[in-house]
């Protein structure tokens, strides 16, 4: 469970550094109305992620029953990481870009409630969230084998390491935001690329070794 929990703050760190809706919420939140409001909208997207994954991993009970489905699903999320990988490799970024305003949901009163559901509906409304979450749970319940500690282990890291960066965000928010360059932007999708792409191959890996050879790229030793 250790070495699983350790993969999954891997996980986190990549999707913390990805600069999306959620990422320039929270650094224009804790801009314009304090640190505090910007770790409500933090807590918020937590959440969303939480429910998404929590419901993904009950359906993907349901659909991996057998050894085969394992591989299938294993390989089939692992690939679409890959792409994921691949395509921001390879996404441009406009020299003129900059870091916009997001108005997808207003607040008019300050307080934890309407902040934390703010963050809470504005990660649920982007498609991509769902999208990436479900075939990212899927995908790792294979890769283990439906082994429910495993798999538990592995997103109590990857959310716990998503949550602390987001809070981090907040209180590092007007540094950021400064930081944030068109260059910067290219650096960051190409290290996000290379981290999915490395997710990937390890899914895929994993689930070909267990199938074919009865061997797990997961040490059993460190689980007890």
């Amino acid at each position: 469970m250790i070495r699983s929990l350790f993969e999954g703050f891997f996980l986190g760190l990549t999707v913390a550094i990805i600069i999306g809706p959620a990422m320039i919420a929270l650094i224009q939140t804790s801009i314009k109305y304090g640190i505090r409001h910007g770790v409500y909208l933090a807590l918020g997207i937590f959440s969303s992620d939480l429910t998404i994954v929590v419901g993904s991993y009950f359906g993907a009970i349901q659909i991996i029953t057998n050894p085969t489905n394992h591989l299938v699903i294993g390989i089939a999320g692992g690939c679409i990481l890959l792409l994921f990988g691949f395509g921001t490799l390879v996404r441009k970024v406009q020299e003129t870009e900059t870091v916009e305003a997001i108005h997808i949901i207003t607040v008019k009163k300050r307080g934890f409630f309407p902040y934390f559901f703010k963050g809470y509906f504005l990660n649920l409304a982007n498609p991509s969230i769902w999208f990436f979450w479900i075939t990212t749970v899927v995908a790792i319940n294979s890769s283990y084998g439906g082994d429910k500690r495993e798999v538990a282990s592995f997103f109590i890291g990857t959310l716990f390491m998503v949550l602390m960066t987001d809070i981090l965000k907040s209180v590092l928010a007007d540094k950021i935001r400064t930081a944030i360059s068109p260059q910067v932007k290219v650096w960051i999708n190409r290290i996000v690329g290379i981290l999915f792409l490395i997710i990937g191959l390890f899914i895929i890996g994993s689930s070909i070794a267990e199938f074919f050879y009865g061997i797990s790229l997961i040490d059993r030793q460190l689980t007890g």
